[in-house]
C-alpha cells in the first residue's frame, strides 16, 4: 500500500465520524470499525480491530458498519485500487447489494450519488468521497434502510440482465478474437489451429459465413 496509507485512514475514520456517524446515530444504530476478516460472503464478514499502522504496506479492506435493525450499511475503503466502496445487507437474505442496485431498482434518477470511487489517494479526496455519501444516504435512506420487496426483487432482476450481456460480450470479444487468429492459422496451414480456435463457437447464430466456412474447410483438410 501507499506510504500514507495511515493518514489516509485516520483521514476516512474522521470524515465519516463527523459527516456519517451523527445521522446514524440519530437512528440509534450500532457503529463498528476494523479490518475484514473476508469470512462472511455474500453476508458481511466479522472484523478485527487493528491500529491504523498496522495496516501500513499491506492491502486491507477497511469497513466502518453502520447496524439498524434488520439493516447493515458498510463503507469500506482499500484493496488495490484504494477503492471506496459502500454495500448493504438485510438480515434474512443472504445477498449483498450495491446501493446504485437499489436505487437504480426504485428508479432514482441519481443512483450512484451513495456509490465511492476508485484511487482515493490523497486525503481531500477522501473528505469529498465521504462528504458526497453522507448526502447521498441522507437523502436517500427511506429506499437504503427498509427497500420494498419489490424494490430487492427488481434489483436481482436487473443484477441478472447485467450479467447475462457481460456474458454475452465477452463471448461476443473472444469470437472475433478467434475468428482473426483461426484466419491466420488458416492461411498458414495450421489447420487443426483453426478447428480448436473455431470449434467452441460452431452452434454460435452470430459466427459470420466466412468463419462457419473456414471451420468447415479446416476440418475437411484435417480428414
Amino acid at each position: 500500500m501507499a506510504k500514507n496509507t495511515t493518514a489516509l485512514l485516520y483521514t476516512l475514520d474522521t470524515a465519516i465520524a463527523e459527516k456519517v456517524l451523527p445521522f446514524f446515530v440519530s437512528l440509534g444504530a450500532r457503529h463498528s470499525v476494523g479490518e475484514s476478516c473476508y469470512d462472511g460472503f455474500p453476508t458481511a464478514s466479522s472484523l478485527k480491530p487493528r491500529r491504523h499502522d498496522e495496516l501500513d504496506g499491506r492491502f486491507f479492506w477497511w469497513i466502518n458498519r453502520f447496524a439498524v435493525g434488520d439493516t447493515t450499511f458498510e463503507i469500506a475503503y482499500g484493496d488495490r485500487e484504494f477503492l471506496i466502496e459502500t454495500m448493504l445487507f438485510y438480515a434474512g437474505i443472504p445477498d449483498r447489494f450495491a446501493p446504485w442496485e437499489l436505487l437504480t431498482a426504485a428508479q432514482v434518477a441519481e443512483p450512484h450519488v451513495v456509490s465511492g470511487e476508485a484511487w482515493v489517494l490523497a486525503p481531500d479526496f477522501v473528505i469529498q468521497v465521504v462528504d458526497r455519501l453522507a448526502d447521498g444516504i441522507r437523502q436517500h435512506w427511506g429506499i437504503l434502510g427498509t427497500p420494498g420487496p419489490q424494490v430487492i426483487d427488481r434489483a436481482r432482476v436487473l443484477r441478472g440482465k447485467r450479467m447475462v450481456f457481460a456474458q454475452e460480450e465477452q463471448r461476443r470479444l473472444d469470437r472475433d478474437r478467434a475468428s482473426v487468429q483461426a484466419s491466420a492459422a488458416f492461411h498458414a496451414k495450421r489447420y487443426a489451429e483453426a478447428k480448436r480456435l473455431l470449434g467452441p463457437f460452431r452452434d454460435d447464430a452470430e459466427l459470420t459465413r466466412s468463419s462457419a466456412k473456414l471451420l468447415e474447410m479446416a476440418e475437411k483438410r484435417l480428414k
